[in-house]
């Protein structure tokens, strides 16, 4: 079975997880699927992962709301992060097919903030969004539920990403959209600017797909013959003409 991933709506960390929540959800009712998240995450500081379902246009989606406890001071850098990746793949009892994925996930988005500040060493990079336990939870939790869904043996494929337009504000300043760390990571991936403004692809995001796509489409029809929408991840962010939800869909 083909699955693919439609971007048009743009590409976080939580709302690929939240669509593999829901996928998982459905396949597996009655399960904990969260459990492991709070686990991963409460290696960097105490976690609490909520899986909201919320009404967006096209029908309900899992919208993923992470919290934690204050982190405390000092930097982290991309070394901190690994090795606190490999501290939460021992915590959810991690299997090598989980690992692999999530270290994989995990160096694109180091890779891509190396270049972007010019470092060549992890432990000389300083994180700031990126540096936190929702990414740990959004890598993490990603490879878990793609390897419960035994996705591993289906053709994986994308539509073009919505990169959204305008400025962001980040720790480092406000940067046009797409930010550097999803330009480096776009190149050779198909994308559009737009629809609305505001920033739609996120490193985290970008860095996940890249580990899961083995092809990229121009498009994809839902309504075919076949095909069927499996999951659905909202979000936290809500437009007034743009429903912001990324949908797994399998098909033939």
């Amino acid at each position: 079975m083909n699955v693919t991933l439609d971007l048009s709506s743009g590409v976080s960390g939580d709302m690929v997880l939240g669509a593999l929540i829901q996928m998982a959800m459905s396949r597996f009712p009655g399960k904990d699927h969260l459990r492991q998240l709070n686990d991963a995450g409460s290696v960097m500081a105490r976690t609490k992962v909520e899986a909201v379902t919320v009404q967006r246009e096209g029908g309900p989606a899992i919208e993923v709301r992470t919290s934690w406890e204050p982190v405390g001071k000092g930097i982290v850098t991309g070394m901190r992060m690994t090795l606190l990746l490999e501290d939460g793949l021992r915590a959810v009892s991690a299997n090598d097919r989980i690992s692999r994925r999530a270290r994989s996930m995990l160096s694109r988005l180091l890779d891509a903030e190396m270049a972007v500040h010019n470092v060549m060493d992890p432990s000389m990079l300083h994180l700031h969004e990126t540096g936190t336990p929702d990414t740990l939870v959004d890598i993490i939790g990603t490879s878990i539920l793609f390897d419960l869904m035994e996705l591993d043996g289906d053709w994986v494929r994308a539509t073009p990403v919505s990169l959204g337009a305008g400025m962001v504000a980040t720790e480092h300043g406000s940067f046009y959209v797409p930010v550097p760390a999803v330009r480096h990571l776009l190149r050779g991936v198909p994308a559009r600017p737009g629809p609305v403004d505001g920033e739609l692809a996120t490193p985290t995001g970008m860095a996940l797909v890249l580990s899961l796509v083995e092809e990229w489409v121009d498009h994809f029809n839902p309504t075919g013959e076949g095909a069927k929408v499996v999951g659905r991840g909202a979000g936290s962010r809500t437009y007034p003409d743009h429903h912001n939800v990324l949908c797994i869909m399998e098909g033939p």
